[in-house]
C-alpha cells in the first residue's frame, strides 16, 4: 500500500468516530452487576441519607447546654442512663452510627470524658449538633445522588445501596459483531495442517471488546468469498459496530474493501500507523440500518494495534463511556527504536525498574516485568538507546 495514500491517523480516527453513534438503548440491572456501567438518567434518593440523626463517633449523647464551660479543670459530672429521654444532667453511651437518643442534641467523644464513681466527667464543651450527622444532611429525599452519564465505581454503587436501591438504569453495552475471515483460518479445536493457522484474532478482539465495555458476538470463520463475506456483513442489524478481521491487504484474496464498497461505503482503506496500516473503515446498510465497520488486518500484531487505536474509542463513544485513561510513565530505552518516518508507530516494550526493552508484540512476553507500548509520532524515525520515552499501558 503506497505510503502517500495512507490516511493520517488522527484524521482517520475522527472520521471513524463521526460515523459512530452513542446507543439510546437502556436496561435496568442489579447493583451487583453495575460496576463500570454508565447511568442513563439522574438518580434521586428515595429516602433521606442518613435517614435518622446519626452519631459520628463513639462517646456520650448529651444536651449541649449541659456542657457549657466544661474543661479539664472544670469537669462536669453526668449520670449515664441506658435508654429513655436525655434530660438535664443525663447522658447515654453511643457508638459510631447509633441513632441520637431523644432529648440529646450533641455528642461528647470518648476521649473528652473520664468515668468516676459511676458518673461521666465531661472535660470539654460541645456545641449543638456537634459530632452529629443530621437526618438528610448527606442527601435529602428527592435530591440527586448521581447524575446521568456517570460511570459507576464500587463506592458509587455503595452510595446507591445506602439509600435503599437494589437496581439501577444504565445504558446498554455496545454490541459488537466480530467477523474473522480467511481460507487459511481454522477453529482452535480443529486439526492443524500445513498452510493453515488457528483463528486467534477473533478471541483476542472479543477479550478486548469486553475490556472496553462492549458485548461481543463472535461470528463463525468466513472464507475468502465475496458472497459469503457480504452475507456475514449484512447480518449486523442487532449490532452497533462491526469488526472484521483479515482480507484488508492488497492480495487477490484480500476482498474486504471491495465487499464493503459493494454493500455500503468505504471511508478509507489504509492508515498511516504501524503495525496495522492496511486497516480500513466504512459504512454498511441503508437509512436507519447503517452500521460502521472497521476492517482490521489478519496479522495478529496489526489486528491488536488497530483494535487499541480504533475499536477502543468507538466502543467508548457508543456506550457513553469516558475516554480511556491508561497508565503512563517515562522509561529509558535499553536499545535503539527505529520506525518509518511519516507513520505513527506502536512498539511493545518490557519495563523493569524504569528501563524499557523493545520486544515483539506477540511472541516475546514471557519475561518478568510489565509490558507497555511506546507510541512514536510521525515526525520521529529514531529514539536512541538511553533516551526517555513515554510508556503507555494499553493492555
Amino acid at each position: 500500500m503506497e505510503r502517500n495514500r495512507l490516511k493520517n491517523m488522527d484524521v482517520a480516527l475522527r472520521l471513524f468516530l463521526d460515523a459512530v453513534a452513542p446507543t439510546d438503548r437502556t436496561e435496568r440491572i442489579p447493583l451487583e452487576d453495575a460496576d463500570n456501567r454508565v447511568l442513563c438518567k439522574d438518580i434521586t434518593a428515595p429516602l433521606d441519607y442518613p435517614h435518622y440523626d446519626q452519631c459520628i463517633l463513639d462517646g456520650y449523647a448529651v444536651r449541649a447546654e449541659d456542657t457549657v464551660g466544661c474543661s479539664a479543670r472544670n469537669a462536669k459530672a453526668m449520670l449515664p442512663v441506658k435508654k429513655g429521654r436525655v434530660r438535664e444532667g443525663l447522658c447515654v453511651s453511643v457508638h459510631t452510627g447509633s441513632a441520637m437518643p431523644p432529648g440529646a442534641d450533641a455528642l461528647v467523644p470518648l476521649e473528652d470524658v473520664t468515668e468516676k464513681d459511676g458518673r461521666v466527667l465531661v472535660l470539654k464543651e460541645v456545641k449543638k449538633r456537634e459530632w452529629v450527622w443530621s437526618r438528610g444532611e448527606g442527601i435529602a429525599a428527592g435530591g440527586v445522588v448521581l447524575r446521568e452519564g456517570m460511570q459507576l465505581k464500587p463506592t458509587d454503587i455503595a452510595m446507591l445501596a445506602k439509600v435503599g436501591m437494589t437496581h439501577v438504569d444504565v445504558y446498554d453495552k455496545p454490541r459488537v459483531l466480530i467477523i474473522p475471515t480467511g481460507d487459511e483460518c481454522v477453529r482452535r479445536d480443529a486439526s492443524l495442517g500445513p498452510g493453515f493457522v488457528y483463528e486467534v484474532n477473533g478471541l483476542m478482539c472479543c477479550l478486548l471488546v469486553k475490556r472496553y465495555g462492549g458485548n461481543p458476538t463472535l461470528h463463525d470463520i468466513v472464507p475468502d468469498d465475496r458472497g459469503r463475506l457480504a452475507d456475514a456483513l449484512t447480518g449486523c442489524r442487532e449490532h452497533d459496530l462491526v469488526v472484521t478481521i483479515g482480507g484488508s491487504s492488497a492480495g487477490k484474496r484480500d476482498l474486504m474493501g471491495r465487499v464493503v464498497s459493494s454493500i455500503g461505503q468505504v471511508m478509507y482503506h489504509g492508515v498511516a500507523f504501524h503495525p496495522g496500516n492496511h486497516m480500513g473503515a466504512g459504512l454498511i446498510g441503508v437509512a436507519e440500518e447503517v452500521r460502521p465497520v472497521a476492517f482490521l488486518p489478519g496479522y495478529t500484531e496489526s489486528c491488536a494495534v488497530s483494535a487499541f487505536m480504533f475499536v477502543d474509542p468507538a466502543i467508548r463513544k457508543i456506550g457513553h463511556y469516558p475516554p480511556s485513561q491508561y497508565g503512563r510513565e517515562p522509561v529509558q530505552l535499553t536499545g535503539d527504536m527505529s520506525t518509518p518516518v511519516g507513520i505513527r508507530a506502536v512498539r511493545k516494550v518490557n519495563v523493569r525498574d524504569g528501563r524499557a526493552r523493545q520486544v515483539k508484540l506477540i511472541a516475546e512476553s514471557a519475561d518478568p516485568g510489565r509490558y507497555a507500548y511506546i507510541v512514536v509520532p510521525e515526525e520521529t524515525s529514531l529514539i536512541e538507546s538511553g533516551q526517555t520515552a513515554e510508556a503507555v499501558y494499553l493492555e
